[in-house]
């Protein structure tokens, strides 16, 4: 099993995974910044995947978003449009088989930094 995620500040974060097995992607892990960045929600706005078995994205106790077989890619945004449906909750990503799946994530973000002073506020 392996997972990479790469974040960005006030941009979308990337998430692979590759390899059979099931993989939790918390809000919390889309942060750039842990200190200062809070994640509020995170639209699928792009994935591309391929898969000798199924991959299984679901959200909110196992609310299905999208179930995908042999290989693709859907790019939401091109038409204006994303999955955001339960965006407030972690993502879950199943790989039976095998497969690597791509998946862009644009963030809703807040941060706890005093625009003023740049000083982190409590």
């Amino acid at each position: 099993m392996a997972i990479e995620i790469t974040n960005t500040t006030r941009g979308s974060s990337i998430i692979r995974c590759v390899d059979p097995g099931t993989y939790t992607v918390n809000l919390t892990d889309l942060r750039k910044n842990t200190t200062t960045e809070i994640v509020n929600s995170a639209d699928i706005k792009r994935v591309t995947w391929s898969s000798n078995g199924n991959i299984s994205v679901t959200r909110a106790a196992n609310t299905p978003v999208l179930a995908l077989h042999n290989s693709g890619e859907m790019r939401f945004d091109e038409f204006g449009h994303s999955i955001s449906n339960t965006n407030t909750s972690n993502v879950v990503i199943t790989i039976v088989t095998g497969g690597t799946i791509v998946l862009e994530v644009s963030k809703n973000s807040s941060y706890n930094v005093d625009v003023y002073t740049g000083q982190v506020v409590s």
